[in-house]
Parts: structure tokens; C-alpha cells; sequence
């Protein structure tokens, strides 16, 4: 995984592209709880992320951002057998401290 952390970080939080400049959501970087705690998002400046759900998925590993004007899709690369593998979640920004995970209501917590 170390081949791609300098692109994912390139990729993760503000590469430049040869498209227009449009307006772009930022990396929801911070640590993200939903009300009851029963879900964790950390997305770190360095392009590590973490999810946490109970009793469910509970990946960690290097992590892209892929911006769209309202949100985007943050992708975490886990260590897999074969390989690297990837789960992609479905993020929009609400306000400044508040996303939606897959409709899920998360607030930021640091």
C-alpha cells in the first residue's frame, strides 16, 4: 500500500486537475460520531481514515477523496489477502459540523 500513499494523498485532499475550478466540497477531516456513538468516521490530514460500525463493518487503512460540489466519496484501502481492497462511502456535507454517511446523521466530535 505504500505505492499509492502519495497519490492518495494527492488524490485524497486538493490535487489539482486540468478541469475547470468548480466548487468543491472539502475532506470531512476530523474525528465523526453518530448521536448514540454506535458509529466512528476519522478522517486524518494525512490520508488515514477509519470506520467503525457495531456489529458491523470496521475497515482502516489509507483513504482517498473524491469531491463533488456537495460532498463526495471517501474511499478506505484495507489490507486484504490478495490485495488491497476498498469500501466507498457516500458523504454530504449538512453544515460545518454535521455529514450524512449513507443518510446516516454523523457530528463531528474534534
Amino acid at each position: 500500500m505504500k505505492h499509492f500513499l502519495g497519490l492518495a494523498t494527492l488524490l485524497a485532499f486538493g490535487a489539482l486537475s486540468s478541469t475547470p475550478a468548480l466548487a468543491q466540497a472539502a475532506a470531512p477531516i476530523g474525528f465523526w460520531t453518530t448521536a448514540d456513538d454506535g458509529e466512528r468516521l476519522m478522517v486524518q490530514p494525512n490520508a488515514q481514515c477509519s470506520f467503525f460500525a457495531v456489529g458491523g463493518v470496521q475497515v482502516a487503512g489509507d483513504c482517498t477523496w473524491d469531491s463533488t460540489s456537495r460532498g463526495g466519496i471517501l474511499s478506505i484501502w484495507y489490507p486484504m489477502p490478495l490485495g488491497p481492497a476498498a469500501v466507498r462511502y457516500n458523504i454530504v456535507w449538512i453544515d460545518d459540523n454535521t455529514i450524512s454517511v449513507f443518510g446516516d446523521i454523523f457530528y463531528r466530535r474534534q
